[in-house]
């Protein structure tokens, strides 16, 4: 009494299985489709950024080597005054 009867056709029961892996199958790799091209936009962007980055350090040397070669302001090094100082204070005391 409690027991239903199911009358399965097995033809439909594959059809439809059929379809659900198809449908599975195209949305999943859409979604893979998708997702590869956001990666390879990224990848580019990337790129464009270090490209600039390089392009600005160019930049950068060059200015760096310029302003080198432009300078003829002779440079006096620091340590050379400290040296000085100290032995004109010992010779003042050997005095």
């Amino acid at each position: 009494m409690l027991l239903i009867k199911l009358s399965i056709d097995v033809t439909m029961l594959v059809g439809a299985i059929i379809a659900a892996f198809a449908a599975g199958f195209l949305l999943r790799s859409a979604q893979l489709k998708k997702q590869k091209n956001r990666v390879r936009e990224l990848e580019k962007e990337m790129m464009v950024s270090h490209a600039e980055i390089l392009e600005l350090q160019q930049e950068k040397q060059v200015l760096e080597k310029q302003l080198k070669g432009a300078s003829n302001i002779p440079v006096i090094p620091i340590t050379a005054k400290e040296t000085d100082k100290l032995q004109d204070k010992s010779v003042g005391k050997n005095k």
